[in-house]
């Protein structure tokens, strides 16, 4: 019986591990669509840059760790 069970096994697995999915595009371009976005997303944060000092209220030459949001940093006149 034994015998009979792994022969039906063997045919199954055979006959499905000839199923083969074929790839939209090769995978290289996988790779360089990945590289792209994330030269993109380097790019955007890139252009953000220095961003906190441009918006900086008068006064404020030294660098603080949160920019003057923390309670802490709050300016009382």
């Amino acid at each position: 019986m034994s015998t009979t069970v792994l022969t039906v096994l063997s045919g199954v697995l055979a006959s499905s591990a000839e199923v083969v999915r074929e790839l939209p595009m090769p995978p290289i371009l996988f790779g360089l669509i990945a590289f792209a976005l994330l030269m993109s997303g380097l790019a955007l944060t890139w252009a953000f840059r220095g961003t906190a000092q441009k918006w900086a209220r008068e006064g404020d030459d030294v660098a603080h760790p949160f920019h003057g949001t923390h309670p802490g940093n709050i300016k009382h006149n």
